[in-house]
């Protein structure tokens, strides 16, 4: 079930500017999951669940530099998720970088009766809303992870010239990190990065398992992804309801918040940003069946009765598509779909919902 509920997250959508049907699926999730869920007006999602004088906490950020693509699809090959647009039959990025680490969250909040989650916005265009965090929110936390790296095996202690951790923490993680070969490294800029230097207490940044981020080749590894989600739930075990306070320093003078900033050739740079383009298609999340649909039909077409869907949408099997194309049907371990090749029509012929 844990693999299919990070395909699940891997389904959704956001970039930067759009991200409500994302924040929509994660308050759901959340809600379901026992967590009080708070929004603030810089779009950061708060989530505690239980009482505890100290909560362990787990963030990540809700954005991606991918498209939205209307005929978005996850697909599996050899033990790795990947995005597939349907329309134009090509691989596109699947937003590993940060859906595993949006996954990672809803997972720990599973597992523990005594926790703290956060999401933060537009983390891709900058840290926008790590970097304006409602600071009252981690007064009772004790430690702060993430989950926002590629590869498999870097634990970061120094982001973008900020420590974000010491001697009494790494000595604290260090038979849990070399259980699971991660080593501690230094790494760019991301949400812990703004979080340690408010919060008060030792923070990381990890490894999660995707790879070649923000490009059309990425992919999620599930093992790697899976082995860094149990290293996140035993950190909690092993460390406890426990406070590690730290005050985080500059290693490093002179400093540029954004001007050094690169993040595997996009995001922030001296150059500025440059707002990437999207398809001209606003995603919804129903909340009956955990499923996206085109918010301009005004209907899901995952779980409404046949005969309410948007006349498009019913087509017959083998029918030709109405702009004159035709449908090709398709299999995956999930079930069967059609899409029309020429204008990217979707058609579900019946898929598993894995919450």
């Amino acid at each position: 079930m844990e693999e299919k509920r990070l395909k699940a997250v891997l389904e959704t959508q956001a970039t930067s500017y759009d991200y409500g049907a994302t924040m929509e699926f994660i308050t759901d999730q959340c809600e379901k999951l026992g967590g009080v869920v708070e929004w603030d007006k810089h779009d950061n999602i708060y989530v505690t669940k239980g009482d505890a004088s100290i909560y362990p906490c787990v963030v990540s950020h809700t954005d991606t530099v991918h498209e939205i693509y209307k005929s978005y699809k996850v697909m599996k090959a050899n033990g790795n998720y990947f995005g597939f647009d349907a329309y134009t039959m090509k691989q596109v990025g699947c937003g590993g970088d940060d859906k595993v680490g949006i996954w990672i969250c809803l997972e720990a909040l599973r597992r523990f009766d005594n926790i703290k989650v956060c999401f933060f916005a537009q983390e891709e265009i900058g840290c926008i809303g790590s970097s304006k965090a409602d600071e009252g929110f981690f007064d009772d936390v004790g430690y702060v992870f993430e989950c926002d790296r590629k590869g498999n095996k870097d634990f970061v202690q120094e982001s973008s010239g900020v420590k974000m951790f010491g001697k009494k923490f790494k000595k604290a993680i260090r038979p849990i990190l070399e259980n699971y070969n991660y080593e501690i490294t230094t790494g760019g800029l991301t949400d812990v990065h703004e979080i340690s230097q408010i919060a008060g207490v030792a923070c990381a940044n990890m490894s999660c398992g995707y790879y070649n981020p923000h490009s059309n080749t990425e992919f999620v590894n599930i093992i790697d992804a899976i082995r860094t989600k149990d290293l996140v739930l035993d950190l909690i075990e092993h460390l406890g309801e426990v406070r590690y306070k730290h005050k985080a320093t500059h290693t490093y003078q002179g400093y540029s918040y954004y001007g050094g900033y690169t993040s595997y050739g996009s995001g922030w740079s001296a150059n500025g940003w440059s707002k990437p383009k999207t398809k001209k298609f606003t995603q919804k999340y129903c909340a009956d069946c955990m499923s996206f649909y085109d918010a301009d039909e005004g209907v899901c077409d995952w779980c409404s009765p046949i005969d309410t869907l948007p006349e498009k949408a019913v087509v017959p099997k083998d029918d030709p598509c109405t702009c004159g194309g035709t449908y090709s049907t398709y299999t995956d371990e999930t079930g069967k779909f059609k899409s029309c090749r020429t204008c990217g029509d979707y058609v579900d012929l019946g898929n598993e919902v894995p919450f």
